[in-house]
């Protein structure tokens, strides 16, 4: 019971960082594009706490600890705001939208980086059985030896 406990806790801990890096990625994105965001928010609502405030943007966190999310102005219409993100560039948009999931390879990319660096090859396979009359028992190999 504790196990699988304790599996769903890291499960959540895991989806969370991964969620939270690619939010930023829009987050920072549309930060540095000149769009007005309101919040960026760990979990989905309904609102737990509110973090700090920075300028104009609200950090939250929420009840549900399944992802996050960033909240634009013009996000979801129009706007009369020339900072929203509906009145921007479609090249603008487009950063913004793709920011997310360009962090989501460049995570892959240094996570598969490091299991390479830190990961020891085996050369060796152990041989348990092989069975008579088998194409490998025709071609001498024996069990328990060590094919290199």
């Amino acid at each position: 019971m504790i196990d699988g406990a304790l599996n769903v806790l890291i499960l959540l801990v895991i989806l969370v960082g991964l969620v939270l890096l690619h939010e930023l990625g829009h987050f920072i994105t549309a930060k540095r594009a000149g769009v007005k965001v309101h919040e960026f928010g760990i979990g989905f609502p309904p609102r737990a706490a509110v973090l700090f405030r920075r300028g104009e943007t609200t950090y939250t966190l929420n009840w549900l600890p399944i992802g996050g999310f960033v909240r634009l102005e013009g996000e979801e219409g129009e706007s009369l705001d020339k900072r929203a993100f509906i009145n921007q560039r479609l090249r603008t948009r487009l950063w913004i939208l793709l920011a997310g999931v360009i962090i989501n390879f460049l995570i892959a990319w240094v996570i598969f980086t490091l299991i390479a660096f830190a990961a020891e090859p085996t050369w060796k396979v152990r041989l348990r059985t092989v069975m008579d009359d088998s194409p490998a028992a025709v071609a001498g190999l024996v069990g328990g030896e060590y094919l290199r």
